[in-house]
């Protein structure tokens, strides 16, 4: 029987999506949950799973930072990430930073079914628009479409959290990094986004749909 880690910090979308799964799936499994990256990390640790499914948007923790921990700490354990981001803000992120698939929440059953079958029998899940973002994402010859692509994954995060209205005190707090630091992000997101103010930085999230 395989065993699959789900980090959802929502319970009701955790017990539906178990639910699925294990009613459309053709081999049985066996699910363990959490609720937050630290208790994901702790049970990743201690158990002896064959998949992780994990949300990127964790209340402790962006997904894509407890990602790379898995990835790092265990590199034989696959992960598929879930999001209710389109496709193009973070699936190239998360399949660079070692994500085994990526799946939109907003999809059908089946196409989970299909992901996690897939993973579970050690390939990768990439849809067919994720393919033509990964592409396009290797064509190094070609010129960068949008200025975001530069960013970071904790740039992005910043200029998200920048864009929910947090303040540089409050963004240092939550990531448990100093104010200098936090400034020095938002700096780097001010040049890369060819930018001059904070409400510069704002705009151009609401423009491009940034969202954590």
């Amino acid at each position: 029987m395989k065993k699959i880690l789900f980090v959802d910090d929502h319970a009701i979308v955790r017990q539906g999506v178990i639910k699925i799964l294990q009613e459309i799936m053709a081999m049985p499994v066996l699910f363990d949950e959490a609720s937050d990256s630290l208790q994901a990390l702790k049970m990743a640790d201690s158990g002896d799973y064959d998949l992780v499914l994990l949300d990127i948007s964790l209340p402790d923790q962006n997904g894509l930072i407890v990602l790379k921990q898995i990835v790092q700490l265990h590199p034989k354990l696959p992960v598929i990430m879930l999001s209710s981001h389109p496709e193009d803000h973070y699936a190239v992120r998360t399949l660079r930073a070692g994500a085994a698939g990526y799946v939109n929440k907003g999809c059908d059953a089946v196409v989970l079914k299909e992901a996690v079958e897939k993973v579970l029998a050690g390939k990768k899940y990439v849809s067919p628009t994720q393919a033509e973002l990964l592409v396009d994402a290797i064509c190094d010859s070609r010129e960068i479409a949008s200025p975001h692509e530069t960013l970071s994954d904790r740039e992005y995060q910043l200029a998200c959290m920048m864009t929910a209205g947090k303040t540089l005190t409050e963004i240092a707090g939550e990531l448990s990094l100093s104010v200098k630091t936090v400034s020095t992000y938002r700096s780097r997101v001010l040049e890369k986004l060819q930018l001059r103010t904070t409400a510069d930085i704002i705009n151009y999230c609401i423009q491009n749909k940034f969202s954590l």
